[in-house]
């Protein structure tokens, strides 16, 4: 009965945390011309779907034009030289877009969210060093507390449930090994 509380408590909590974003990744190579371009791969998890996505310039060259590419139909997009985004229907799991910057290819970062529903799937911190030396993009999880994230979620009642459930597991276990002790 002892192991079944652990087994209770850890499976409702496990239950509520959501699964991480499996990332974003260049196609190819910057393409210069009088400006420079850079297409991305945004994937989720196996049947983790988004409806979202958010593109939020940080330092460097500013963004010329934004605009998502291989949208699925009831999918829009709009933008501007700091931020852009795409919203629609059905979510969908892969989507490539591509980034425009002004002028030739120089040091670059942005942030960039998926989100499902409005919960956050997932944010990433890209970076470009520009065309001298080592030009390949990092990518790294955005969790900074500093970055202008969407809005938080509130939980889905699911979570809520898993959570209430687990604590009460949790404490109802405490007591009875309270009780045998006494």
């Amino acid at each position: 009965m002892k192991n079944f509380g652990y087994m209770l408590a850890l499976g409702c909590l496990l239950a509520g945390v959501n699964g991480a974003f499996a990332g974003l990744t260049p196609v190819g190579d910057p393409t210069e011309g009088n400006s420079w371009l850079q297409e991305f791969n945004v994937s989720g998890d196996t049947g983790e779907n988004f409806d979202q996505l958010v593109v939020q310039w940080v330092s460097g060259t500013q963004f010329e034009a934004t605009t998502f590419t291989g949208m699925a139909p009831g999918w829009t997009s709009s933008g501007g030289t700091t931020a852009a985004w795409a919203t629609g229907t059905p979510a969908i799991q892969s989507m490539n877009f591509i980034l425009n910057w002004v002028g030739d290819r120089s040091a670059v970062m942005f942030n960039f969210w998926a989100l499902e529903g409005g919960v956050e799937l997932g944010g990433f911190k890209a970076s470009y060093p520009g065309s001298g030396g080592n030009d390949a993009w990092v990518f790294s999880e955005l969790d900074e507390v500093g970055a202008s994230a969407p809005q938080a979620p509130v939980p889905e009642p699911l979570t809520m449930a898993s959570a209430f459930f687990a604590m009460g597991g949790l404490g109802a276990y405490i007591r009875r090994r309270k009780k045998a002790r006494a």
